[in-house]
């Protein structure tokens, strides 16, 4: 008897560990399962994932310590493969802790798909927690093909909330591409509103490209309310430029 409970024991830590691993070379044991059920019943047709398929979060969900539903909600983004992540979809739409609701759209932003980009749009721009919607916004950052700001400038155009509007800003500028500077400069020099012009400014230096700094100049020298031209001046201080030092140092100059 006592053998027979020790070979039981080894055979789940042993199964607890294959499952473990096996992401990290690339295999998934759920769609491994579900080629296996295909190839038994001859069945080619693949169904849709559900939270019952994952008991493992379905406990962690009725617990009442929201920190052990993160923990499960990231664990199971790393077993599903892309064409699967909408298993995640309810987490955010549903009653859930905001933190966990926060959780499940970073771990959906981890997948590169029309699907995910459509649904994190959707909750950036209808979703009436402003929290929800910047983290979505900051989801859909990580699901954006490279260089490609039109979703983030999609958000800027028609959010509501200003919080909202400002993480896009700040996202577009930590996106590496000319079409990022020239869409911060556009704002830059046709907002009105304070708040989203400094947004603006510090997105607009992060991309710390020398094509932003003649707008920061701009800013600099302008009119503008003294806290946005400090934010011009510090962001000039932030892109590695000979024309923006060039340029604080004619300001301290001509002090």
């Amino acid at each position: 008897m006592e053998r027979t409970r020790k070979i039981l024991t080894f055979g789940v830590l042993s199964a607890f560990v294959i499952l473990a691993i096996m992401p990290f070379v690339g295999l998934h044991p759920i769609s491994l399962a579900r080629q296996g059920v295909n190839l038994i019943t001859g069945s080619d047709t693949t169904p849709s994932p559900s939270v019952s398929e994952h008991p493992v979060l379905l406990a962690s969900l009725e617990s009442d310590d929201p920190e052990l539903v993160k923990a499960a909600i990231y664990a199971l983004s790393n077993q599903l493969e892309s064409d699967e992540i909408s298993i995640m979809f309810p987490f955010v739409t549903g009653d859930y802790h905001q933190e966990v609701q926060k959780a499940a759209l970073y771990a959906i932003g981890n997948h590169d798909t029309d699907e995910v980009r459509t649904f994190l749009m959707e909750v950036a721009l209808d979703h009436d927690n402003n929290e929800l919607s910047k983290a979505a916004t900051y989801a859909l950052s990580n699901a954006l093909q490279e260089g490609n700001v039109d979703p983030l400038l999609r958000i800027l155009e028609n959010a509501t909330s200003t919080d909202v509007r400002k993480a896009a800003l700040y996202q577009i500028g930590n996106v590496d591409s000319p079409a990022a500077v020239e869409a911060l400069v556009r704002v830059i020099n046709s907002e009105s509103e304070a708040e989203l012009t400094k947004a603006a400014v510090y997105a607009l230096a992060n991309t710390n490209q020398e094509a932003a700094v003649p707008a920061l100049i701009r800013v600099m020298s302008s009119d503008a309310p003294s806290d946005v031209r400090k934010a011009a001046v510090h962001a000039l201080g932030n892109v590695d430029s000979d024309t923006a030092r060039e340029a604080l140092m004619d300001l301290i100059k001509n002090q």
